[in-house]
């Protein structure tokens, strides 16, 4: 019994891959309940909670930063995760979350918690090989996508609505009144949209985006140009925010140092 407390206290005697163990031996429960989707799910603290023992068991060491910055017109957390094992070998991995400032019902502070434990959650995740493709988000995330949403689909509405009064309005003034042919070409002649433009256009599309596909066709339009990385930041920030299943190669980054 106490050969065996030994090997678990000095593990530097013994050539193993600490993070590899705590991947397999880290249980996290689901103890939270999202009354949305009614369904069991995992937060941040739930993960760091079932890891501590384990830490504390192969006397490694886990280090949580966030870093704030503004893509465009979407401001986005960055969590970096710092595992570190007893021979002090690094693996680092970093998680996105977009923020929405200006959010009824919650102020910065708020705002900025729940976006910071999304990124955290989803960093911790990528560290410890936690699947969590099938778990969202928490009843204050589906708080925050649900108003967005809600805002955006009646924003959409009124333009839909303002652009069918227009379309019956121009239809009545062009039967009774015919426009000189020079006119109509002057009105119809506008002038060609800078990239610098298009970019901007871009970024205000993706922030209130409602399906993937313009993420999809944003990301595709600039690709290889100098937007490129702040087209790909505005779309993980979205992405994030909206909720939607995303491969984590493409929108996490992992980093090893020895």
């Amino acid at each position: 019994m106490t050969n065996s407390n030994n090997q678990i206290q000095n593990p530097a005697e013994h050539s193993i891959n600490v993070l590899q163990q705590i991947q397999l031996e880290l249980k996290a429960p689901k103890s939270k309940r999202n009354s949305f989707g009614n369904y069991n799910y995992r937060n941040c603290e739930d993960i760091l909670e079932a890891v501590k023992p384990l830490l504390q068991k192969y006397n490694s060491t886990l280090i949580i930063t966030d870093e704030v910055q503004e893509v465009g017109s979407v401001v986005v957390v960055t969590a970096k995760v710092i595992f570190t094992d007893f021979n002090g070998k690094e693996t680092v991995v970093k998680a996105h979350a977009g923020v929405e400032i200006s959010k009824k019902g919650m102020d910065v502070a708020q705002t900025f918690g729940a976006s910071s434990s999304y990124a955290r959650k989803y960093a911790l995740n990528g560290l410890f090989l936690i699947d969590d493709t099938k778990d969202y988000d928490s009843d204050e995330y589906h708080n925050q996508v649900n108003n967005n949403g809600a805002r955006n689909n009646n924003q959409q509405n009124n333009r839909q609505s303002h652009q069918a009064n227009n379309q019956q309005n121009n239809h009545a003034q062009n039967q009774n009144n015919q426009q000189p042919a020079q006119q109509q070409a002057n009105t119809q002649q506008k002038p060609k949209r800078t990239q610098a433009q298009l970019f901007n256009d871009a970024l205000a599309a993706i922030k209130i985006a409602e399906n993937k596909d313009i993420l999809k066709a944003a990301v595709n339009r600039f690709k290889g140009t100098t937007y490129e990385a702040g087209i790909t930041n505005a779309c993980r920030a979205r992405a994030d925010q909206m909720g939607w299943p995303i491969q984590s190669k493409s929108y996490q980054s992992n980093q090893l140092r020895h």
